[in-house]
């Protein structure tokens, strides 16, 4: 049970947003986002803080578990769990399986510290039957060392590449219809049609979070699948994101394909996009099928007037080697 895994189990305290006070202390609630920090705060009284340990949400994104090796402030939608036996690979690992309690939890059933603590998780074992603690430091490790070689090599093979500044560049106004080819989706289901069983494919909606998915469901025989390496934009809402692999819509989503796009391509062509979607609002002036045919984009062109596709992914090629150096230097790696 969690209880014989965690010797402190521990919900965090209310904290009203009109009595945060400005700071730089992470104040970590039960978002999805962001590690679960939901704001930074410089409160001392009525609070608790926490450090090198995981939370758990208990309402909210339910069920959805980080590691912290910071001093926190945890909210009341959170709780705490620690050992002074367990490292950050432990918890890394025990987070993961710690997130599989969210299929039998949501908004209306909150996962309670007394319900946490009576909860059983999987973990690997030893031969007399206890928690395998250093297979799973051994296992995250490796994963980390993997990690950390992928983005070596990739700011390796940036580095040897360099790209001119965007100001640089000459640039162009083009028909949408022009650069995309702009269709709507092939599947539009309502959600109380789909089967909500567990699946592989990304269930993509309007919502401009979680990259525009919703929830991942099972293989849905009734309804075609659309292909992934596209970008998908929702009608109303103007939103855009780049799907990479298969997946189903929800109504009113347009589909946006170039034989072009790829993974950074896709992260350029997307803020050129939503600029151009910024004229576009809720209700009876949305990205409808027409509109966007008819619309224009701003791209960066090559010597024949074209876009410059193979600019764009190597100027965002760039921008993730910059962060991958930034994480590199954090750890220290040369």
């Amino acid at each position: 049970m969690v209880e014989e895994i965690f010797t402190v189990i521990q919900r965090g305290k209310r904290l009203k947003t009109a009595d945060h006070i400005p700071g730089d202390i992470p104040y970590v609630s039960s978002s999805a986002q962001n590690n679960g920090v939901d704001a930074f705060i410089g409160n001392s009284e009525n609070v608790r803080k926490f450090k090198d340990c995981l939370t758990i949400a208990n309402s909210g994104s339910v069920g959805k578990c980080f590691y912290h090796p910071y001093e926190f402030i945890a909210s009341d939608h959170v709780t705490a769990l620690s050992s002074p036996n367990l490292n950050k690979y432990h918890y890394l690992f025990l987070a993961r399986q710690l997130e599989r309690l969210q299929e039998k939890y949501n908004f209306n059933r909150e996962m309670t510290d007394a319900r946490i603590r009576r909860e059983k998780i999987i973990l690997p074992v030893t031969d007399d039957g206890s928690p395998d603690f250093e297979f799973m430091e051994a296992y995250i490790q490796k994963i980390e060392a993997e990690q950390i070689r992928r983005y070596r090599d990739f700011v390796q093979a940036v580095d040897a590449a360099p790209v001119e500044p965007l100001n640089q560049k000459r640039w162009r106004t083009f028909n949408l219809i022009d650069v995309f080819s702009i269709h709507a989706t092939s599947s539009g289901i309502d959600k109380n049609k789909l089967d909500l069983t567990t699946g592989e494919f990304p269930y993509v909606t309007r919502t401009d979070r979680n990259n525009g998915i919703q929830c991942y469901v099972c293989e849905q025989p009734s309804y075609k699948l659309d292909a992934g390496n596209c970008i998908t934009v929702g009608l109303d809402t103007q939103t855009a994101f780049y799907q990479p692999k298969a997946f189903y819509t929800g109504q009113n989503i347009q589909i946006l394909r170039n034989d072009h796009l790829n993974e950074y391509v896709a992260q350029f062509l997307l803020p050129c996009l939503k600029k151009t979607l910024s004229v576009f609002s809720w209700g009876g002036n949305g990205a409808t099928l027409t509109r966007l045919r008819r619309s224009k984009i701003q791209l960066p062109v090559n010597d024949d007037g074209e876009p410059d596709f193979d600019y764009m992914a190597a100027y965002m090629k760039n921008i993730i080697a910059a962060k991958y150096r930034k994480y590199l230097d954090y750890i220290g790696d040369d």
